[in-house]
């Protein structure tokens, strides 16, 4: 068997057979479906196995509603290939997804593969929709390395003994953030993260601008505070670090970062962004409103625990 696809799925009744057809018109032959229901209270199981005559396919259903960390954790240990996928229960696969993949494992020992993200096309003239699938690898030359906190779960591969010695996601992460930490964690291993940009899936599910910059705050405030006590080198890459009160930034620096992230201009700002949400906008107006809303979480976080 040459992979096992990984899918956790929480209610996701309306989404999961998307994905599951499209895993039934992979060009790759020779690999298993992993479906962790997270104890969902549709009939996401029953929607699942309703493919089984299709897919090499074992559902198993949690107990109790773990979390995405956990879910992800419990597929990866049962599966029966070396070589894991991790896919999510609302991204509709493209037919090349599992053979770009699978290259990449064939011709380099310790890759950790990351899929381009891309939306269907109800969704993706939308702003967000737009932005996000030029970010992260996309914006990297074909071939180059990629750093850890590129790392997304939903489109990514590696082989299951290194994820094994990364010490899989960490449960304790309850609000996000649980793969770009391991994604940390992979880099620290000597592991190599490559963009595949022929594994193509496509979101069905977007957030509106509004509600994703309300959990990024959220996120900033519960997950970065995490990430950061196990990987304090990584608050410079997020553009933190000035908030310490052993800052090294100079006094302008933490001013202008300060002045930059504070309501006066960051909730008009959000405000327009949000108005016009359903069309174009400039991308770095929502790079702007993205470290705002984590930053601001973050800071909030500082005080809390002071």
């Amino acid at each position: 068997m040459k992979a096992t696809i990984v899918i956790p799925a929480y209610n996701a009744v309306e989404t999961l057979p998307l994905t599951l057809q499209a895993l039934n018109r992979q060009e790759a032959t020779g690999f298993e479906v992993v479906v962790v229901d997270d104890a969902s209270t549709d009939d996401t199981s029953q929607a699942a196995r309703d493919h089984a005559g299709m897919l090499d396919l074992r559902v198993l259903r949690c107990r109790e509603n773990r979390g995405r960390a956990q879910a992800r954790n419990f597929g990866v240990e049962q599966a029966r290939s070396e070589i894991i996928l991790l896919l999510d229960s609302d991204i509709e696969p493209s037919p090349g997804y599992l053979s770009a993949h699978l290259a990449l494992h064939e011709s380099l020992e310790r890759a950790v593969g990351i899929g381009a993200l891309r939306y269907p096309p109800y969704l993706a003239n939308q702003a967000l929709a737009r932005y996000n699938a030029t970010r992260g690898g996309a914006k990297v030359p074909p071939g180059q390395e990629l750093p850890g906190r590129y790392f997304i779960s939903g489109l990514a591969s590696f082989p299951k003994a290194l994820f094994e010695a990364a010490g899989k996601f960490d449960p304790r992460f309850s609000f996000y953030g649980e793969d770009q930490e391991l994604g940390l964690r992979f880099k620290k291993l000597g592991a190599h993260l490559r963009y595949v940009r022929e594994a193509v899936g496509y979101h069905h599910h977007l957030r509106p601008l509004k509600e994703m910059l309300d959990l990024l705050e959220i996120y900033g405030r519960e997950s970065i505070p995490r990430i950061l006590e196990l990987h304090p080198e990584f608050a410079a890459e997020l553009f933190v670090d000035d908030l310490f009160v052993d800052s090294t930034n100079s006094p302008i620096t933490r001013l202008g970062r300060r002045l930059a992230a504070a309501g006066i201009f960051y909730r008009p700002l959000a405000s327009f962004a949000h108005k016009y949400s359903s069309g174009w906008l400039p991308p770095p107006l929502l790079t702007y409103l993205i470290w705002a809303a984590y930053r601001r979480g973050f800071a909030v976080s500082l005080i809390t625990n002071s």
